[in-house]
């Protein structure tokens, strides 16, 4: 079974531009990693470049990983940028309504709420989460 690979920690240490030419090259496929010592000479390095291939060669050289593919990025960015919006209105005594945040997400109001549920849920299993302001406090 392949390892997923994490886009954002190879743009945060070799760049955007970087990250967007692997997502070009690899994104959506399952592909054999070389180990480091071969990645200078391998089809990864021709087709990334090569200080992304010897980057990703010295994490999981020997194994074979899946690459998240471009359009998957874009979803995670905004399920994650939908849950920020559902936090910061608040789980209980929430300052925007469902509908307000589905509008603006284009999401429906009931997602909206079954992500507002799910994180009241989260939340309950960790007693730390409940200490933050984004609760009601009796």
């Amino acid at each position: 079974m392949p390892k997923y690979f994490s886009i954002d920690e190879l743009e945060a240490d070799l760049g955007q531009r970087t990250a967007l030419g692997v997502l070009a090259n690899c994104g959506g496929q399952r592909r054999m990693i070389p180990l480091p010592r071969n990645a200078a000479n391998s089809v990864l390095a021709h087709e990334i470049g090569l200080e992304a291939a010897i980057w990703i060669a010295s994490r999981f050289g020997g194994e074979e990983i899946a690459f998240p593919s471009p359009n998957g990025r874009g979803a995670e960015t905004a399920a994650a940028r939908l849950r920020a919006d559902v936090l910061d209105a608040g789980l209980t005594d929430p300052t925007r309504s469902a509908n307000d945040i589905a509008k603006q997400h284009r999401r429906s109001a009931r997602r909206v709420e079954q992500i507002r549920q799910d994180l009241r849920a989260e939340a309950a299993k960790k007693p730390a989460l409940r200490d933050l302001p984004l609760f009601k406090h009796d």
